[in-house]
């Protein structure tokens, strides 16, 4: 990572599992920059963001955020793809996240509403999940990531916690394996559903089963 100025890691709560048409309901990111050879972290956001129509009682169930919360504490979709891309910068920024895949069609879609129409993701990509589902066995969620290495900070299903959690996982098996740089710009997918959401063209898809190393073999 150390080849990079600005990392970011990040995380979004969502109404739904399409990023067509699903909203984000909040961001949890953390910036990290290079000083003096080394990254730091100088940022970190924790957003909750209004949707246009109320939420379905599964993601309340999952997330413990209600539509009380978001009319207290949420801000508006324009205001939350200001505070984000002020992090984002530009796309020399290395994107991070737990199922990248996941966060990117939601990502693009927040761009191509508030600001662009035409916004493609054009930046450096690491999934964290990828590098998991290569060294352990089904289950590959978040929360048995973090149960695998140690990590203090619990996955929670709230934005800031789950990224926190998935940067802790993501220094500690750098620690176990040094072969980190390998999964930049590779995805995994399970070969029996194949890709769901965005292509991007710079980025190498992969059938991937947990403990086979397909990725890191290929």
């Amino acid at each position: 990572m150390l080849d990079y100025n600005r990392v970011l890691c990040f995380d979004f709560e969502t109404t739904g599992l399409n990023g067509y048409t699903d909203e984000i309901i909040e961001i949890g990111a953390i910036l990290l920059e290079k000083k003096e050879g080394q990254l730091e972290v100088t940022q970190e956001l924790s957003l909750l963001v209004m949707p246009s129509r109320p939420l379905p009682q599964k993601i309340i169930d999952i997330t413990h955020i209600t539509d009380e919360l978001l009319l207290r504490e949420g801000v508006s979709q324009q205001e939350a793809f200001q505070r984000f891309i002020d992090l984002y910068q530009d796309e020399k920024t290395l994107l991070i996240a737990y199922n990248i895949q996941f966060d990117l069609l939601f990502l693009q879609t927040l761009f191509r509403r508030q600001w662009n129409p035409f916004f493609s993701i054009k930046n450096d990509v690491l999934d964290v999940m990828a590098i998991y589902k290569d060294r352990h066995r089904f289950p590959h969620r978040l929360d048995q990531c973090v149960q695998t290495y140690g990590v203090d900070v619990k996955n929670t299903h709230r934005a800031l916690d789950d990224i926190k959690a998935t940067y802790q996982a993501l220094l500690k098996m750098a620690e176990e394996k040094d072969n980190i740089t390998h999964y930049i710009n590779k995805i995994g997918y399970n070969g029996t559903y194949g890709v769901s959401g965005i292509r991007l063209p710079h980025v190498k898809y992969m059938p991937q089963k947990g403990g086979y190393r397909e990725i890191e073999n290929s």
